[in-house]
C-alpha cells in the first residue's frame, strides 16, 4: 500500500475567512429581523391582519436563514485551514443558502394554507393601525438591506487602464 502526500500541490482556500464586518452585521440583522417579526406577527393575529402575519413569518425565515449564513461564517472560519478540504470551505456559503431556500419554501406552504383559511372564513381588518406596522416593516427591511450590502475594494473603472484585458472572453 502506497501512502502519498499531496502537500506540495497544494495551496491556501480561505474563501472570505476574514469577514468579520460581514458577520457582525449579520448578526445585527437577526436581532433587528426577530424583533420586528415579533412585533408584525403579533399585530397580524391582533388587528387580523394576513398581510402582516405574512410578513412576520417571512421576517422569521430570513432570520433563521441569516441564522444559517452565521454558522455557515463561523463553520467555514473554523475549518479553512483543514487539509480535509482539498478544495477549501467556499461552498459552506452555497450549502447554507440552500438550506435557506427550503426553510422558506417550507414557511411558504404553511402561510399558503393560512391564507386559504383566511379565504373561506375573513376576518375582519384594521387597516389604519396594520399600515403603520407594515410601513415600520418596509423600514427594518431597507436598513437590513443596508447593513448586509456588499462592499468593494476595488475600483471599477477600467476604460481608463490600457492594460486592461478582459479575461472572460475567449
Amino acid at each position: 500500500m502506497h501512502i502519498h502526500s499531496l502537500n506540495k500541490w497544494q495551496h491556501g482556500h480561505r474563501f472570505n475567512a476574514d469577514d468579520t464586518d460581514g458577520e457582525r452585521n449579520t448578526k445585527r440583522v437577526i436581532l433587528l429581523t426577530l424583533s420586528m417579526m415579533i412585533v408584525e406577527i403579533s399585530a397580524g393575529y391582533f388587528y387580523g391582519s394576513m398581510a402582516l402575519l405574512a410578513d412576520g413569518w417571512h421576517m422569521g425565515t430570513h432570520a433563521v436563514a441569516l441564522g444559517i449564513t452565521v454558522i455557515a461564517y463561523y463553520y467555514a472560519r473554523r475549518h479553512s485551514d483543514n487539509p480535509d478540504y482539498s478544495f477549501g470551505t467556499g461552498k459552506v456559503g452555497v450549502l447554507g443558502g440552500f438550506a435557506r431556500a427550503v426553510v422558506l419554501a417550507v414557511i411558504a406552504l404553511f402561510m399558503g394554507a393560512e391564507s386559504i383559511k383566511r379565504l373561506v372564513n375573513p376576518l375582519p381588518i384594521h387597516f389604519n393601525e396594520a399600515i403603520i406596522v407594515a410601513a415600520l416593516g418596509l423600514i427594518v427591511n431597507v436598513v437590513s438591506a443596508f447593513l448586509l450590502r456588499e462592499r468593494h475594494n476595488h475600483g471599477h473603472k477600467h476604460a481608463s487602464n490600457k492594460m486592461h484585458h478582459d479575461h472572460n472572453l475567449r
